[in-house]
């Protein structure tokens, strides 16, 4: 399978799943920007040919998805897995500041996550959630992570799906 085909199977899967649309051309247009969208967010979606060990998400593909939502002021989100194209294995990644729930258990956790200048890299296996937030009687559970000048949460898209609900669908 080529990577167009691997692509649009993720961004087929993480729409099907959250109830939003794939973006057509997915996001090839500048006028139409992301792989996925609905009324709030603006959505990267990023996957592999081959199953990989860890996760990672790549500063330039944050920094166009984030310069690309508040052209048309939404939220950005990317969305990463390692390469199975499973739900199980499909991590979201959304500005820190987003999450306006008071953080009810800060579980301070060493999480085996790797920050070099352009990658936060974990393997899925060992990272556990440092944060819970209460929205709606939901637990939603993340980890933070600081990137340059930016905080970031980094959660399931099971707990995103979660916390979107919540959030913008009460």
């Amino acid at each position: 399978m080529n990577n167009k085909l691997f692509s649009s199977r993720q961004e087929k899967m993480v729409a099907d799943y959250m109830g939003w649309k794939v973006v057509s051309g997915s996001g090839a247009r500048p006028f139409d920007p992301g792989d996925v969208a609905n009324a709030q967010c603006l959505i990267e979606c990023k996957t592999h040919n081959t199953e990989q060990r860890n996760v990672v998400f790549r500063k330039t593909h944050w920094k166009k998805i984030s310069k690309e939502a508040r052209s048309v002021n939404k939220y950005p989100i990317l969305i990463t897995d390692n390469g199975t194209q499973m739900l199980k294995n499909t991590w979201v990644m959304l500005p820190r500041r987003v999450i306006t729930s008071n953080i009810v258990n800060g579980i301070l956790v060493a999480i085996n996550t790797s920050t070099s200048g352009n990658t936060i890299t974990f393997n899925q296996d060992f990272a556990y959630s440092a944060y819970e937030a209460f929205y709606n009687d939901k637990a939603i559970n993340f980890f933070e992570q600081a990137w340059e000048d930016e905080k970031v949460a980094i959660m399931t898209l099971e707990e995103f799906r979660k916390f979107y609900q919540s959030e913008f669908e009460c």
